[in-house]
């Protein structure tokens, strides 16, 4: 289970790295909503995807569900802030946030499959 957990973690390592760049890559840096919002989520996914992949599997399940809800963040995200008319940012938060909430469920759900360590 460790294995799940390091191949989800490091892909919402890129998913973070991601949704960092798309603003720019994506041509929809002049929102600035949309912007803030990938830089910052992205910041907090990659860090919280960090944190589960070289941390203790055990100890740093919370960092799974954090991401976890930050990918549901990121789906209804367009529609709060203001920013679903602009395609390329609307589309790209909902399949980033759809693969962000999969990932770290997956990966949260690695750790209660897991048996504990004894002290």
């Amino acid at each position: 289970m460790d294995n799940q957990v390091k191949i989800a973690s490091g892909l919402n390592i890129v998913a973070g790295i991601w949704l960092i760049l798309a603003p720019f890559i994506l041509g929809y840096s002049y929102l600035s909503g949309a912007l803030w919002n990938d830089i910052i989520i992205g910041a907090v996914v990659l860090i919280m995807a960090a944190v589960r992949e070289w941390g203790n599997s055990e100890d740093t399940t919370w960092a799974s569900w954090i991401n976890l809800v930050l990918g549901i963040w990121l789906i209804i995200a367009p529609f709060i802030i203001g920013y679903s008319y602009a395609s390329a940012a609307l589309w790209n938060d909902i399949i980033i946030g759809i693969v962000v909430a999969v990932l770290a469920g997956w990966s949260g759900s690695a750790a209660t499959a897991m048996p504990r360590r004894s002290v």
